[in-house]
């Protein structure tokens, strides 16, 4: 009867280690065998697991370093995963609430069999676009789950509205002089009095000149801002903008404009020294072209606790500071009667700004309208008692 038993208890051993490694099933009554193949198809099976927890960990720390929210869910609605950028919306108020109740419908109606999305604006702040899409999965014919993903459009958004602003903008800006040299030429042609010629041919050279700037313009800019990394080699602040009131100094004269430099101290930043001169002189001009005659603008280079600095003071027009969140970008004017007066193509913040960008700092704005402005251009501090890069230019003596 023992035997028996013994038999019965290997039979039924044997049966399982022939399910255990897939081997077809016997009657093998050898107990050490049977055990050998039970060990055997553990230790696979303890393999398997391992590598299969290992496969689990990398698909996770994936799902961590993606952009979008991940999330899914078991056949019964459990959430089994959220990677790190959808755990915020876990237990979330506000806006997020609003992000999660949604994922939960969409992950619902998936398990369902349907693929469905949602588009959410949330008005922050900050402001976000959010796209929510979740889609079941499928193991042969059962769905065993559903997955939700959730991606953050917003600075999608606001690049592509800001690229058909641009679009729109230089399309108006090339078209009022193209135009005007147009109607000239047209007029010109059928006039015979010489001094309406000339006074003519003189309108079409401004105009001519004016569609150069805007090209000139926007090749710097297009230049600039393709240089993200630009060359990095000590620029003694002082002389960059030296340079660019050099090159201001004719204007400034011709609207009887006084250009005061004061260096409180001669500091040096790692850059471009082509665009930092850029950045000065279109600083300069804006304050030249939008300050009274006789006027003077300002000029101050030193070092700042947060870094080196370059700030531009006129007592012109000023800004007002329903504006002052706008002037950086592309073609906006505060005044464009005044702007095309001036000849401004709308583009010399905008640059300013990229330069700024490309080297690590920033620029700033402080102005009252009828009082005047101070653009600041802050920069990284760079290296002390480096050589110079730039012609040492005469600076204008302060007064």
């Amino acid at each position: 009867m023992a035997k028996l038993k013994r038999r019965s208890t290997a039979h039924h051993l044997a049966e399982l280690a022939a399910r255990l490694d897939g081997s077809p099933e016997g009657h093998d009554d050898n107990a050490m065998r049977v055990m050998n193949r039970l060990e055997t198809a553990v230790e696979r099976l303890a393999g398997q697991s391992a590598a299969a927890g290992r496969e689990r960990e990398r698909l996770c720390v994936a799902a961590n370093h993606i952009s979008e929210g991940v999330v899914i869910c078991d056949e019964l609605g459990e959430v089994v995963f959220r990677n790190t950028l959808a755990e915020a919306y876990a237990g979330a108020r506000h806006g997020d609430a609003l992000v999660e109740r949604t994922m939960a419908e969409l992950l619902a109606a998936a398990l369902e069999g349907s693929t469905g999305s949602e588009h959410l604006d949330l008005w922050g702040p900050p402001r976000r676009a959010l796209v929510l899409s979740a889609l079941p999965l499928q193991d042969r014919h059962r769905t065993v789950g559903a997955v939700a993903v959730v991606e953050d459009v917003s600075e999608r958004l606001r690049l592509e509205a800001m690229r058909r602003d641009f679009v729109a903008n230089i399309s108006h800006e090339l078209k009022t002089p193209v135009g005007a040299i147009g109607l000239l030429a047209e007029t010109l042609a059928a006039e015979d009095d010489a001094d309406v010629t000339r006074r003519l041919a003189g309108r079409m050279q401004v105009e001519a000149e004016r569609l150069g700037r805007i090209i000139e313009d926007l090749l710097d800019l297009s230049r600039i801002e393709a240089e993200e990394g630009p060359v990095r080699e000590p620029v003694p602040l002082h002389l960059a903008v030296g340079q660019a009131v050099d090159r201001l100094q004719g204007l400034a004269d011709l609207r009887r404009i006084h250009l005061e430099v004061v260096v409180d101290q001669e500091v040096s930043v790692l850059g471009d020294s082509r665009q930092l001169v850029s950045a000065v002189h279109n600083l300069l001009e804006n304050a030249v072209k939008y300050s009274d005659s006789g006027s003077t603008v300002r000029v101050e280079v030193g070092d700042r606790k947060d870094g080196v600095a370059v700030a531009v003071v006129d007592h012109g027009i000023g800004i007002p500071e329903r504006d002052l969140g706008r002037i950086f970008e592309r073609f906006y004017r505060v005044d464009r009667a005044r702007a095309r007066d001036t000849g401004g193509t709308g583009l010399g913040l905008a640059i300013v700004r990229h330069v700024a960008h490309n080297h690590g700092g920033q620029v700033s704005v402080t102005s009252k309208e009828g009082e005047g402005s101070t653009f600041t251009l802050l920069l990284p501090r760079g290296p002390t008692g480096s050589r110079t890069f730039l012609p040492a230019n005469p600076l204008p003596a302060a007064t």
